[in-house]
């Protein structure tokens, strides 16, 4: 019997510690990183494992009016992200953006929204590379209309060929006004 009683302490205490763990790896964070992205899945990088049949060896684009900057694809198959600044920043007017797509024509639009979905400012940029590789951005977005202490959304998104200004390829990151 104590050899029984030995191994239930001991399973619990095992229990116990990865149960700690498990809450220790749920509280980081919170909602200073929060993202919410939506993606348009490209048919092409499935069918080619990632490749693009128009890069050559350097990874640049074979013919692009676009620099030949090219930069890694994003993991997840995500065509859009924003590596800076960090969901959760504290930000203000002019903000600078930063981060790699792989969108049509290499059009890149920023918006700054506020709490309620409005929007604060916008602009656009060209990325270094164009649909289907992927290439580095660099915006400034200037706003007006925020309150300080709020929250608020970075998005960044592509636009479709068609019309030029229907989104796709969304990336959010949540923002807090200073």
């Amino acid at each position: 019997m104590p050899l029984v009683g030995a191994v239930l302490v001991k399973g619990f205490g095992v229990a116990l510690i990865l149960g700690l763990a498990c809450l220790g790896v749920a509280a980081c964070g919170g909602d200073n990183g929060t993202t919410y992205v939506l993606q348009t899945p490209s048919p092409s990088a499935s069918a080619s494992g990632g490749a693009s049949p128009s890069t050559g060896a350097s990874g640049s684009p074979a013919s692009s009016s676009l620099p030949t900057t090219a930069a890694t694809p994003i993991p997840n198959n995500y065509k859009i992200i924003i590596d800076s600044p960090d969901g959760g920043t504290t930000i203000s007017s002019p903000i600078d953006v930063a981060g790699t797509a792989s969108v049509d024509k290499g059009t890149v639009v920023a918006v700054v929204l506020d709490a309620s979905g409005a929007e604060l400012g916008r602009a656009t940029t060209t990325a270094t590379a164009a649909k289907p590789d992927f290439g580095h951005f660099d915006v400034s977005v200037s706003f007006s209309g925020a309150v300080s202490g709020q929250k608020g959304q970075l998005k960044v998104f592509g636009v479709s060929p068609r019309d030029g200004t229907t989104p796709t390829s969304y990336y959010f990151i949540a923002v807090r006004f200073a």
